[in-house]
């Protein structure tokens, strides 16, 4: 990691926790053309910051000091050169430890998944899996012992040095850095056997809904119920709601929402169809909820989206878009 002087050190209270909404979600504000970002934390041992679940995938390199973590049900300390593996569907938090402590310090690499995967599911996917493991068995800290974290903390400096990814070599170069990354996290969660079960488990599940999500990446736009999907993927519809949410982590009805969304999200900054009928060519039933929506899964209105991605204000209709842009898991 660079020296102090190199970096700019932000408090965790005062940068992560106005980020967390209502719902405890915590928001990352990332660029659109490529949603990553290198933040450098002091963690404060007298403050407990509140229990939270990122919209993102995070690993986080603990450079110095001890700090309570709290993920769900499970605590542990963290010391200096453990790797915590945050997925999109688990709640955590720092916490307090002696008063007297000197404020710990954590790089947090943030990104969203599709900057890794081309497809809804496809062979790609593999280099997420790591953040499904979140259970009792599959611990998301790696301590320092295990030797993972002097790669991993290079890639992400290697990260930084290309942020903020104005060319379409320093965007090549950020996606091949982070996949050294998980594939480095991979590597280790697959040297334990329960791990390596659960990565197959995973697949196979995954492989199960495939007919389900090539049929949501083409017909998004048009109403899609869950008991057909259900019946694509030769299941019932309770079942397949049930799998499905495991896989993802999301219910299908959310899923589909954040998929049409990431699709609105790239005709608002790109072109200048009005925002009602890019609500209705992506799939939404009016203006209204569209914007209900679009508000909840990325924190602002599709006209602030717009304005803040360089979008034009327009209002002509343009012909329909034919971009695909894969979902978030």
């Amino acid at each position: 990691m660079p020296k102090q002087s190199e970096v700019v050190w932000e408090r965790v209270d005062s940068l992560v926790e106005r980020q967390i909404n209502a719902e405890q979600y915590h928001i990352w504000p990332f660029a659109h053309v490529c949603p990553i970002d290198v933040r450098f934390l002091l963690m404060d041992s007298r403050h407990e910051v509140l229990k939270h679940r990122p919209d993102h995938l995070e690993v986080v390199f603990f450079e110095f000091g001890e700090l309570g973590y709290e993920v769900e049900d499970r605590r542990c300390i963290l010391q200096k050169n453990d790797v915590i593996v945050v997925g999109d569907r688990v709640y955590h938090r720092s916490l307090p430890l002696r008063a007297s402590q000197q404020a710990a310090r954590a790089v947090v690499l943030s990104f969203l998944p599709e900057l890794v995967h081309s497809g809804p599911l496809g062979e790609d996917m593999q280099y997420l899996m790591p953040f499904m493991l979140q259970d009792a068995s599959c611990s998301n800290v790696i301590p320092a012992k295990a030797g993972r974290w002097p790669e991993i903390s290079d890639f992400i400096q290697r990260i930084r040095d290309e942020l903020p990814a104005t060319s379409p070599r320093s965007r090549l170069s950020i996606k091949t850095y982070l996949k050294m990354i998980l594939l480095n996290l991979v590597n280790h969660y697959a040297a334990f056997g329960e791990a390596r079960e659960a990565l197959l488990r995973q697949q196979r599940n995954a492989d199960r809904l495939t007919p389900a999500l090539d049929f949501l990446q083409k017909h998004y736009p048009e109403p899609i119920r869950v008991d057909h999907a259900a019946r694509l993927c030769a299941m019932s519809a309770c079942c397949f709601m049930h799998l499905f949410r495991e896989v993802t982590g999301h219910s299908f009805v959310a899923y589909l929402n954040r998929f049409r969304v990431e699709q609105a999200q790239q005709l608002l900054a790109a072109t200048g169809r009005s925002i009602a009928d890019i609500s209705l060519e992506t799939g939404f039933c009016n203006q209204s909820y569209f914007g209900v929506i679009f508000r909840r899964v990325t924190g602002m209105s599709p006209l602030a989206y717009r304005l803040n991605h360089g979008g034009s204000i327009q209002t002509a209709v343009s012909p329909p878009s034919t971009v695909k842009i894969p979902p978030m898991q």
